[in-house]
């Protein structure tokens, strides 16, 4: 989310353009995908 708010300010998108935004789960999501994270 902070990602996204930073790109916002930034000025990454133009004015007026659409933007979908999808929140996945965050944290709690880690716990299903920590294999990933384990040896790179």
């Amino acid at each position: 989310m902070q990602g996204m708010i930073d790109k916002v300010r930034r000025g990454e998108f133009p004015a007026g353009s659409r933007v979908l935004y999808a929140h996945l789960g965050g944290v709690p999501a880690l716990n299903a995908y920590s294999f990933l994270f384990r040896n790179g």
